[in-house]
């Protein structure tokens, strides 16, 4: 079990775009970038293409809830990065955990049997 503590500097946001290795499908997109610390961090976001600050900010919130249900099961992987696309608005919750499951799993920070 990991436990992650959150990134806030927006530095650390731009060198995890710019150096991380990317996975992603049309609901979610993961940028994991190793630390080496031994820890992970994770932060959320959400494409400003998807409407206005109320509709962002309810993609991150359900990127976290998604995040949180995987987390105790995760390894961690290094520096982490959730960006929700605006399909999330409007698509089914199992769905969500589907495409969450199998990106965790595609990056290499939780294992297949979970």
């Amino acid at each position: 079990m990991a436990k992650f503590q959150r990134l806030k500097r927006r530095s650390d946001f731009g060198r995890v775009f710019k150096f991380g290795r990317t996975v992603g499908d049309r609901y979610i997109v993961l940028f994991i970038l190793g630390n080496g610390r031994g820890e992970g961090r994770i932060g959320f976001t959400s494409q400003r293409s998807a409407g206005s600050a109320v509709k962002r900010n309810r993609i991150r919130r359900r990127m976290r809830a998604l995040f949180s249900l995987f987390a105790p099961d995760m390894k961690a992987c290094g520096d982490m990065i959730v960006l929700g696309k605006k399909a999330v608005l409007s698509e089914d919750w199992d769905r969500l955990v589907q495409s969450m499951r199998r990106l965790l799993v595609k990056g290499g920070c939780l294992d297949k049997r979970m």
